[in-house]
């Protein structure tokens, strides 16, 4: 499972997913699943932490597709 915890618009929120893939695939839709800007606050996969550099959804999106 992957549990993303991002802040968008001042406010924390959490968008959670069956896998990467799931994560990925919402991403190349027209209109993705979230903006490439929000900034990213926490990220597992499976329970343990993944770091990003960076601190974007966008960048994200690069460690994981």
């Amino acid at each position: 499972m992957l549990v993303i915890q991002y802040r968008n618009a001042g406010q924390i929120q959490e968008k959670t997913y069956r896998s990467a893939n799931e994560f990925v695939s919402a991403q190349y839709r027209e209109v993705p699943d979230l903006e490439d800007y929000y900034e990213i606050i926490a990220v597992t996969l499976d329970g343990k932490a993944i770091e990003v550099p960076g601190k974007t959804i966008g960048d994200l999106f690069s460690v994981l597709a």
